[in-house]
């Protein structure tokens, strides 16, 4: 009996040659990015965190300090710079009000470019493989919303929220909800950390305000409590999914 190979002309053969295509371009670009910043560095004779800081004081000089602020939000999981720092960063270039509006939009769609990212490297196999290997990632594809929430309140690097929940393809809508819900105090926190920032950022001086330091101190403190009880709720879930069926008697 003669084998026919599949049509190349598949609908299932097309999707899974453009998703390699687009993979490819993506790490092309990505790579570009991170040589340009690391080329940017060096011509400055700065390291990264330094030419970081300078970089977001430049942005801090001009009209379009709002959209530069923007922009590092959505190249952020690319360069892997944690997000606490663009929340500084926020605060310091717009100040308290405007740059807690800021942040939230621009933390909204830097998680959703991370998302993006883990659902493109991503697959259907390894979203109902990997958790069966790993409990958190279990957890994590089972209790969506909470375990979203709970990474922002124990202020988990951005990413390692993100990309996971992109690759198990967690809905997108429950994701988001997630991450505004849980980085809500994190990201207010560090907004109000930058807003009292004077002067030069690699050589801060910090404006001492005592209101807006107990406010940035009870809500570090609330976020500590709820990630806390989030943690033993999701230890108490996953002990359930693992214990044995009490009372069952064994098979005969």
């Amino acid at each position: 009996m003669t084998h026919l190979d599949p049509d190349p002309g598949d609908p299932g053969r097309r999707k899974l040659r453009w998703r390699v295509v687009l993979r490819g371009v993506a790490l092309v670009l990505w790579s570009l990015l991170l040589i340009a910043f690391w080329q940017g560095a060096r011509q400055a004779g700065l390291g990264p965190l330094d030419y970081l800081g300078a970089s977001i004081e430049h942005v801090a000089e001009r009209p379009w300090a709002a959209a530069g602020v923007l922009a590092l939000y959505l190249v952020r999981p690319l360069l892997l710079v944690p997000i606490t720092v663009v929340n500084l960063a926020s605060g310091f270039v717009l100040g308290l009000l405007p740059g807690l509006a800021l942040a939230l939009t621009g933390t909204l769609a830097s998680a959703s470019v991370g998302y993006g990212i883990g659902r493109l490297l991503g697959s259907a196999g390894l979203a109902s493989e990997l958790p069966a290997r790993w409990s958190i990632l279990r957890t994590l594809r089972r209790r969506s919303f909470e375990s979203v929430v709970a990474g922002g309140l124990m202020y988990l690097h951005a990413d390692a929220v993100n990309l996971p929940a992109g690759m198990l393809r967690i809905r997108f809508p429950v994701f988001l909800a997630g991450i505004a819900v849980g980085n809500t105090l994190t990201m207010s926190s560090a907004v109000l950390a930058g807003s009292s920032v004077e002067g030069s950022i690699r050589d801060a001086t910090v404006a001492i305000d005592t209101t807006i330091v107990l406010l940035a101190l009870a809500l570090f403190m609330v976020s500590l409590a709820l990630a806390s009880l989030l943690r033993r709720r999701q230890a108490i879930a996953r002990k359930r999914q693992t214990a044995p069926a009490e009372g069952s008697s064994p098979p005969r």
